[in-house]
């Protein structure tokens, strides 16, 4: 996995010193305010000092998570899962944002989906960052899709999601490249340069596999898959029906 410490301290500096700088602000207006009782303006002075310290937050998870992965200590707890029922939740908590943006938002779950064997937080996780760049980066009145289905032929033996959408695309390019950690594309790719890489590494940490589709200015589909659950019963008795090998002395 792609290491890259020396980036670290120029991220830190240009990602956080907005949204700190936002956060004293308003603190300073709201301050300067409360002696004259204007509740509805300190209201939305609080609510821009949150929104800014969410922003920290989620950049210095970002970068806490990445070191976890890339020090080999990131903690994937598995446990039998519903895909459907986790791609159904963590498309509702973007509604709203699409809603605003006049943007269709669907998920969709095949009919008899099957279970997967995988954290279930590290999933949304990863979905969470598909989606909020599918959102983030397609037009007013554009659309974007969720779905998760059985896989086929060299997919066989996993649930297989899709987060498709229709805005700008990728340039040839940065499809190589948007994986890779604080790597952006001309605006299309994930604006951070972690959200995509850490997608991936969640993925793969559970037996997985990410790729992406796209086409500038036809949208882009980002696709991962996770292994279907197999029952303790039936893989005990897959092993049981297993054919012996013979071993020659020499081994």
């Amino acid at each position: 996995m792609e290491k890259c410490p020396d980036k670290v301290a120029a991220y830190l500096t240009h990602e956080l010193r907005s949204p700190l700088q936002a956060l004293r602000f308003a603190l300073e207006l709201l301050n300067k305010d409360l002696d004259q009782g204007e509740t509805e303006k300190n209201k939305r002075i609080l609510d821009a000092a949150l929104l800014a310290t969410d922003r920290m937050r989620a950049h210095i998870d970002d970068i806490l998570e990445m070191s976890r992965i890339q020090m080999g200590q990131a903690r994937v707890e598995r446990q039998v899962c519903s895909p459907g029922q986790l791609a159904e939740e963590t498309g509702r908590y973007f509604e709203a944002w699409a809603e605003r943006k006049w943007i269709k938002l669907s998920v969709a779950v095949e009919e008899g989906c099957p279970e997967v064997t995988a954290d279930p937080r590290r999933i949304v996780q990863a979905l969470t960052n598909l989606i909020t760049n599918a959102v983030k980066y397609t037009p007013t009145a554009g659309t974007v899709e969720v779905r998760v289905r059985r896989g086929r032929r060299d997919e066989a033996g996993f649930v297989v999601f899709t987060v498709r959408d229709t805005g700008c695309g990728i340039a040839p390019e940065d499809l190589p490249r948007i994986f890779r950690y604080f790597v952006q594309g001309d605006g299309e790719a994930d604006g951070a340069g972690l959200g995509l890489p850490l997608a991936r590494a969640f993925v793969e940490l559970q037996g997985g596999k990410m790729w992406v589709h796209s086409r500038k200015g036809e949208g882009a589909a980002f696709h991962f898959s996770l292994p279907v659950h197999i029952p303790a019963a039936r893989a005990a008795a897959s092993s049981a029906d297993a054919p012996l090998r013979e071993r020659s002395p020499q081994e």
